[in-house]
């Protein structure tokens, strides 16, 4: 009788300690990338904030998996299956980012100039352009029109990709919830099948998410192809992982920590969980930290995020809104600017008496 391997396998001090301090260290200096990404107006956009939280997660569990290696009264049960999990979900939560830019992308070929995300249109990217991110300023073609079933049918694909990513992340919660003995044969079969289950799910999330952007990129004549190209490279390097798991997953041991290679414990199984699994994350991770996501993918503040389009009705009231807003801004502006004036004046006045 024998176990499901855990991916990755348990935490080894010839192996794990140096891998885990390396990847807490380059996760940890992402974050200062990040919160600048939030402050600075030109690249701030909330989709990146389940980001920011998937690196400052990945610094704990490394940290952790490297003091495990160390401290062996720190090494639990629990703390496997917390592993585990994370594991089986970082690859799942990063697609359901790119997927969220990828709806963006795509529902912006949609619109017409005034119901652009952005204030302006975005800027395109033929095939002769020179470097990968670099636009050109050549005019859309055919002209900008406002495509309303094209969008709903887009936004449709991205709610069944959002089932999808459901689906795989049940699944991969229920399959690490509780690591069983050997001799359990029934929950380890089904947490084994549910495994599998979920990086199929997901494979087949990221492989989807790809071809959509193939598609697009040929097809669609309005498509920004330098995001297509940025996000092409995010899912490619996303496949990397599901399908390590996938092969790697098959493995099964009468004892999980036992020093060769049925629980994934040796030299050759260590290096290639991290560089085919860990480092594949890692990479998407600092490609949104490192590029400006904002300005490639055209996402404005939040992103397309919504069921449908706003209505006359609706439309008016937000601009009433918008307009109200910054009438009052401007009021308050420019009550600041005549206080300071004021101010100025009356320390003049001061100054020339003394």
């Amino acid at each position: 009788m024998s176990a499901p391997s855990l991916v990755g396998g348990t935490a080894l001090r010839a192996y794990d300690l140096p891998a885990g301090i390396v990847f807490a260290a380059v996760y940890g200096l992402l974050l200062p990338a990040f919160i600048y990404r939030m402050v600075d107006r030109s690249s701030r956009t909330f989709i990146l904030i389940q980001i920011i939280f998937f690196a400052a997660e990945r610094v704990v569990v490394f940290s952790l998996r490297a003091a495990e290696t160390t401290h062996s009264n720190i090494e639990t049960l629990g703390l496997n299956e917390y592993q585990q999990a994370t594991f089986a979900l970082g690859f799942l939560n990063l697609t359901h980012v790119v997927a969220k830019l990828a709806r963006t992308v795509l529902v912006n070929t949609t619109k017409g100039p005034e119901s652009s995300t952005e204030t302006s249109e975005p800027a395109l990217v033929t095939s002769s352009s020179f470097g990968l991110w670099r636009p050109t300023t050549k005019p859309a073609s055919p002209p900008a029109v406002d495509d309303p079933r094209s969008r709903y049918w887009f936004r449709r694909w991205s709610e069944c990709m959002g089932v999808l990513y459901l689906a795989a992340m049940v699944t991969a919660i229920v399959a690490t919830a509780n690591i069983y003995a050997a001799n359990d044969v029934v929950p380890n079969r089904r947490d084994q099948a549910l495994r599998y289950s979920s990086a199929a799910i997901g494979l087949v999330l990221v492989l989807a998410l790809s071809g959509i952007l193939l598609w697009a990129q040929r097809y669609v004549p309005r498509v920004d192809q330098r995001a297509v190209r940025f996000l092409l490279a995010a899912t490619t390097l996303l496949t990397i992982p599901p399908i390590y798991r996938l092969v790697v997953m098959r493995s099964t041991t009468p004892n999980i920590a036992d020093a060769d290679h049925q629980p994934l414990n040796t030299l050759s199984d260590k290096a290639a969980f991290y560089v085919l699994h860990v480092l594949p994350e890692w990479t998407v991770v600092a490609m949104l930290c490192m590029f400006n996501v904002r300005d490639i993918c055209h996402t404005g503040l939040k992103g397309d995020e919504g069921w449908r389009d706003e209505s006359p009705k609706e439309r008016a009231k937000r601009e009433k809104k918008d307009q109200e807003r910054a009438m009052k801004k401007a009021a308050k502006d420019k009550n600041a600017a005549f206080e300071m004036k004021s101010t100025s004046n009356a320390t003049d006045s001061i100054s020339s008496l003394a």
